[in-house]
Order: structure tokens, then C-alpha cells, then sequence
């Protein structure tokens, strides 16, 4: 089921070292994942991390050239981490290989949760975020497609499959607020590679729909969030600063969006600003939350046309893509809110899991919906959900971004039936 033959990370070369400065780089560069984990990237500094390591900046520039060096560095380090874990695996059994590679992924996720979280931040992107998480993909990618081509699995797309599982597997490290006794402080890999074999899909009779058609594009004048709906409706200067906040957010990301900027756009003064939130974090926590309220209104009207949980899993999916895509840039700062503004984040996602939660319930009771365990399953349906948007609209440089036909009949026959079905 394993193979060798992926290319993993190329090794940079660098001069040699003597074996006291080898000992110094490399705790230069744990010094700097510390410090990264804390501050995050955009705050972080040479001097901080100097000062961590107990050593002069001028001895830092020995190692490194500079901030964006020694984090692409660490970046390697931890690719090579999980290729070389990768490695490892080496089970012919199919039941058993798939646990192995859900463990990996678990692993992986738990291990580096706090640089994933960096990984968010805007500036990254672009530039390390999306390079990285097809590395890894890589190794998922090859394992799915092998399985397909050897009919253990159907063939699903293998990206579809890879990216879902790094969705799981991220989302289930998060604490989503669902009641106490029901989240899992170790998530188990059986139970993840029972997910991805069989899906969600319960016993009561159910019919399909004939035909998975993704989310059809809004029209580009939709393409803006109605900030009139917010809390602070007909409140036109805060309307304006919400609505500039988008345009700026979205494009630069919070460490380079100024409040100069948006004031300017929204045709503000500076002062007035000020006068409806106390800073930056403030309005993007406002920016957070609106987006919460509105994804979860679009999602109510997307789902309660429908009665079975399994058809509300398919047009939530289709309601979660359509807003991605409406979105995409904006969407951005849900994710980079979890490193500026964690309170922000874990309102967002936590808010979601609770909807999510008690109509999976319902689902259950009707056997509808297999009889996971719950907090187990709103983690893993919101992470592939979430990864997915990533990989193909968030992370897409398209203009008007959408996700292939394929890529969502895929994801829904994963979510539902998993590997194993025959169709």
C-alpha cells in the first residue's frame, strides 16, 4: 500500500559548521519557532528571536540573512519531519494502512498545530502556506490514487481525498465549544479511517439526487458582504468603515492594511474611526463575526429547504462553497484572525459547531446519519468543508474562483459513502 517513490523536500546546502555553531543554528531555529508560535510571523523579530536564543543579532546574521530565511528554514525542517515519518509506514493491509496514514496526518496536525496557525497569516500565503500543504498532500495524493488504481478505494479525486484529510485532521486539534463530555481529547485514527471508508450515510432509505451540480457563481455586483444586516444596522459610517475594511482586509491582509487606508476609502477622518471602534483588532473582530452571522443565515436558508440530514449535508456544502466563492479574499482574515485575534476565530468556528452539531443530532436520531460521535464528526465535516474552500477557492488567484463540478461531486460522495461504496 506504501510506496518509495515520492520526491520529498530538497535538503538546502549550506556552509559547513563547526559542531558548537551547528548546536547555535539549531537553536537559533528553535528559538524562532517559539517565537514565530507566539507572535506570529508578521510580529515576529530578529531581535526577539535573538533575544529567546540568548544571543546578539549580529551572531543571528551569522546563520541566517534574515526573518523570511530562518522560517522557510524551519518550514523545511518540518516537511522533512513528516516525509521522513512518512516512511515509516509500511502496512499491506488496506484496513490497517488507512489507520497508519490517518494517524500520520493526526500526528502531523497535533505536532505543529501553533505553526499552522501562522501559516494563516496573509503575507504567507501566496509565498510558503500553499507550497506547503501540497507537500504534504503529495504523500496523501499518492497513497489515494495507488489504493484507486489497485481497486481498493473508488477513484475519487486523490486531491479531493489528501486535502480532506488534512481538513480532518487540522480541525479535530481545534476546541469548538461544542458541551463538555462530548469532544475527544485524543482524536483516534480508526475512527478517522472509518470515516473516509464509509462516510456519514445512515440506514434509513434514502434517494440521492440524480445529479451533484456545484454552486452556481453569484452575479459579481452580490460579490460584497450586506453590512447593513450587521448589528449596527443604519449606521451608515460604520457601514462604510465595514464595507472599505473588506476591500483592504481582503486585499492586503491585517499587517498591511492601515487604518489610514481604510478610513480613506471608507471617506472617513481618522478620528471618526475611532470613534466606533478602539482599533484595528476591534474592527477586524467586527469583520469575524458579521462573517459568522452571514454564512450561518445563508446556510439556514440553503438547508431548510430540504428535510433528510444527508440532503442538508449536500446543499450546506453547496451554500458553504457559493459563499467561498463570493468571498474568497475576505475569507482570508477568518483564518488569520486565529493568530491577530483568537477570540474572534474561536467565536466563528465555534458558532458553526454548535448549528452544526444539533442537526447532525437529529440526523442521528433518524438514522439518517451514522452514530459517530458528534463532536468527532462536526469536526471532521467542518475541516474538510474548510480545507477544501482553501485549496480551490481561497487559495485560487482567480478573480471569480469556483470549485470544479468534479472536485464537489467528490467531496460530497467521500462525506456520504466514503471509499468504500460501490456507488
Amino acid at each position: 500500500m506504501f510506496s518509495r517513490s515520492h520526491k520529498q523536500p530538497a535538503r538546502r546546502k549550506r556552509r559547513s559548521l563547526t559542531p558548537k555553531g551547528a548546536r547555535t543554528r539549531q537553536a537559533l531555529l528553535q528559538s524562532a519557532r517559539q517565537v514565530f508560535e507566539r507572535e506570529g510571523y508578521a510580529a515576529a523579530s530578529v531581535s526577539q528571536i535573538g533575544r529567546h536564543c540568548g544571543v546578539s543579532q549580529g551572531t543571528f546574521y551569522q546563520y541566517f540573512r534574515n526573518k523570511e530565511q530562518v522560517f522557510r528554514e524551519l518550514i523545511d525542517s518540518v516537511l522533512q519531519d513528516f516525509w521522513d515519518r512518512s516512511q515509516g509506514l509500511s502496512s499491506q493491509d488496506q484496513d490497517q494502512a488507512l489507520v497508519e496514514v490517518a494517524a500520520l496526518a493526526l500526528d502531523h496536525c497535533r505536532q505543529n498545530q501553533a505553526l499552522h496557525r501562522v501559516l494563516n497569516e496573509f503575507e504567507l500565503i501566496e509565498s510558503v502556506t500553499i507550497s506547503y500543504y501540497d507537500s504534504i498532500a503529495r504523500f496523501f495524493r499518492g497513497f489515494f490514487r495507488r489504493a484507486a488504481e489497485e481497486g481498493r478505494f473508488r477513484a475519487l479525486d486523490p486531491n479531493v481525498t489528501a486535502y480532506s484529510l488534512l481538513g480532518m485532521a487540522t480541525f479535530l486539534q481545534r476546541d469548538l465549544g461544542l458541551a463538555p463530555g462530548r469532544r475527544r481529547d485524543e482524536p483516534d485514527a480508526r475512527l478517522c479511517a472509518d470515516f473516509l471508508a464509509r462516510g456519514i450515510s445512515g440506514t434509513k432509505p434514502w434517494q440521492p439526487p440524480p445529479e451533484l451540480d456545484p454552486p452556481v457563481p453569484a452575479p459579481e455586483h452580490d460579490n460584497h458582504l450586506h453590512w447593513e444586516e450587521a448589528g449596527a444596522a443604519g449606521k451608515r459610517t460604520q457601514r462604510a468603515i465595514f464595507q472599505a475594511a473588506e476591500q483592504v482586509l481582503g486585499q492586503l491582509g491585517y499587517s498591511g492594511a492601515s487604518i489610514s487606508e481604510i478610513t480613506r476609502r471608507a471617506g472617513v477622518a481618522q478620528g471618526t474611526f475611532y470613534v466606533h471602534f478602539k482599533s484595528k483588532e476591534e474592527l477586524m473582530d467586527g469583520v469575524v463575526r458579521f462573517l459568522s452571522h452571514e454564512l450561518r443565515r445563508q446556510l439556514r436558508q440553503a438547508t431548510d429547504r430540504v428535510q433528510d440530514r444527508r440532503d442538508k449535508e449536500i446543499e450546506g456544502m453547496r451554500a458553504f462553497y457559493h459563499f467561498l466563492g463570493q468571498h474568497s479574499q475576505i475569507y482570508r482574515i477568518v483564518s488569520e484572525s486565529e493568530v491577530i485575534v483568537p477570540p474572534s476565530a474561536t467565536y466563528y468556528y465555534s458558532k458553526l459547531a454548535a448549528g452544526y452539531a444539533a442537526s447532525l443530532e437529529q440526523g442521528i436520531a433518524k438514522d439518517e446519519i451514522r452514530a459517530l460521535p458528534l463532536d468527532f464528526m462536526v469536526a471532521c465535516l467542518m475541516g474538510i468543508s474548510h480545507m477544501l474552500g482553501l485549496r480551490w477557492l481561497v487559495w485560487n488567484s482567480s478573480p471569480h474562483p469556483e470549485i470544479p463540478a468534479q472536485v464537489f461531486s467528490d467531496a460530497v460522495e467521500l462525506v456520504l459513502f466514503g471509499l468504500l461504496a460501490e456507488g
